[in-house]
């Protein structure tokens, strides 16, 4: 439904329209939300975190929005400053924000992750999630908590619901969501590794009469590889158009390692009671060239900057000038071109443009002086892939190419040079980025005229 990466979907119905939010990782502001009137046109309306809460260093992972008692709540996972991976919380009086953090609920060293609101069989509100076992050689239990009044902090102790105990399973469950249909829970979680080249992700269910069980699980996963997605996981449900429910996950479309798209399925039953859905197809939109001409003071949506504080940019008069960082949008796909032209810099400014799957990987092209240099960090390491001269001034040109492998080049007044040669794609934490950066002192300012960005 969305091109490009947009992983641990949440999707909530309010109103006459649909919200979503998901995983932004290493990026702000964390957890973009969207709207969509029909569940096919989707149009980013805010973010539930603009800047970084004092308390969480990053991994913003997994958002799910519910509203109860006349506000929206915003339930996440991050990692603690402390190290501690935490489920914590935001509020807003609106689904498109503003939202306040209202930090942790619950934190561990070995890890929380996938917060899930739910109601049990008696109206009292819970929260139910996964204990990141996995992440220290430990089981991966499903728990389950009372909420104290108000949804902010928890009301009791963790009660454990299951644990991976089937060979599909692969020793790991995670992701729960739950629905209620004729007096029966079902809760739907996902097993597997989840990401990646050797992902094996599938969708599996539970069901039981009350919340704390015992639970009945699906003998197999309900949902799995088909012929145009791999690795389906991660759902949430809400009302479908017209009745009946859906169910919204992410998925790799075959052919892209980098981009968990977002899916949608309508959901049904079998006559032995067990949720069904069918083979997913391409007919959600591609990825579009989009051409930004920086004519007005605001950015708009859909920018991105690493966890940290927000790069100075400002747009005015067709440039883009830039401080000290990067501000990246998704490419939508993982074949496109990418081009930009420095057109200034002043006060030691170092700009380039970069393909990023997170600020500790990623690959570009940066001018440095009279030079131009190609670079590439794998897991925060830097190496340089060559440099050649530019000469002092004037404008650049600056290009990037992705596809099996990545192209960088350059041009002032001849032809195109390239430079690094072809280079493997970074580890991918999450789809592709273009970015336009500058690096240097505080008060480097670089110009940029014009970013386009061109699936192939």
């Amino acid at each position: 439904m969305i091109a490009g990466d947009h992983p641990d979907p949440s999707i909530l119905r309010a109103g006459s329209g649909w919200y979503t939010a998901a995983t932004s990782g290493s990026w702000l502001p964390a957890f973009p939300v969207l709207r969509s009137g029909d569940t096919r046109s989707w149009r980013q309306v805010g973010a539930v975190l603009e800047r970084r809460p004092r308390w969480a260093a990053g991994d913003f992972w997994a958002p799910e929005l519910v509203r109860r008692h006349g506000r929206v709540l915003a339930y996440y996972a991050a990692r603690g400053r402390s190290g501690k991976r935490c489920l914590a919380v935001a509020s807003s009086a609106r689904l498109r924000g503003p939202y306040r953090d209202e930090g942790p609920i619950v934190c561990s060293r070995v890890g929380e992750i996938d917060p899930v609101p739910v109601t049990d069989e008696h109206g009292a509100d819970w929260l139910v999630w996964k204990r990141d076992g996995n992440s220290r050689g430990q089981p991966t239990p499903i728990l389950a908590a009372p909420l104290a009044p108000g949804g902010v902090a928890l009301g009791g102790v963790p009660h454990e619901l299951f644990r991976a105990d089937a060979p599909w399973e692969r020793g790991l469950v995670e992701a729960p969501a739950l629905l209620r249909r004729d007096g029966m829970f079902y809760l739907v979680y996902s097993a597997g590794h989840c990401c990646g080249l050797r992902c094996n992700y599938v969708t599996g269910v539970a069901r039981s009469r009350s919340l704390l069980g015992p639970w009945e699980k699906r003998p197999g996963p309900f949902l799995q590889d088909d012929a145009s997605f791999r690795c389906p996981g991660h759902v949430s449900v809400a009302g479908a158009p017209g009745g009946g429910l859906l169910l919204a996950y992410h998925a790799y479309a075959r052919g892209d390692p980098a981009n968990r798209q977002f899916l949608i399925a309508p959901l049904g039953f079998d006559a032995e009671g067990w949720p069904v859905v069918s083979a997913a197809g391409h007919s959600g939109p591609s990825a579009v060239p989009v051409r930004f001409d920086f004519q007005s003071g605001r950015l708009g949506q859909g920018w991105q900057w690493p966890v940290g504080l927000r790069p100075a940019a400002q747009a005015a008069d067709g440039a883009l000038r830039l401080g000290p960082g990067a501000i990246a949008r998704q490419a939508g796909t993982a074949t496109f071109s990418a081009q930009t032209e420095v057109i200034g810099r002043l006060r030691g400014a170092r700009p380039g443009l970069a393909l990023m799957a997170s600020d500790a990987d990623g690959i570009g092209v940066e001018l440095r002086g009279r030079h131009a240099l190609a670079w590439r960090v794998d897991d925060g390491r830097r190496t340089e892939l060559g440099r050649t001269r530019v000469g002092g001034g004037g404008r650049v040109e600056l290009r990037l190419r992705m596809g099996a492998s990545i192209r960088l080049a350059l041009r002032t007044r001849h032809d195109w040079r390239t430079l690094g040669g072809d280079q493997p794609p970074p580890r991918w934490t999450s789809g592709p980025r273009v970015a336009l950066r500058v690096s240097g002192p505080p008060a480097a300012r670089a110009s940029f005229d014009r970013l386009w960005i061109s699936p192939r």
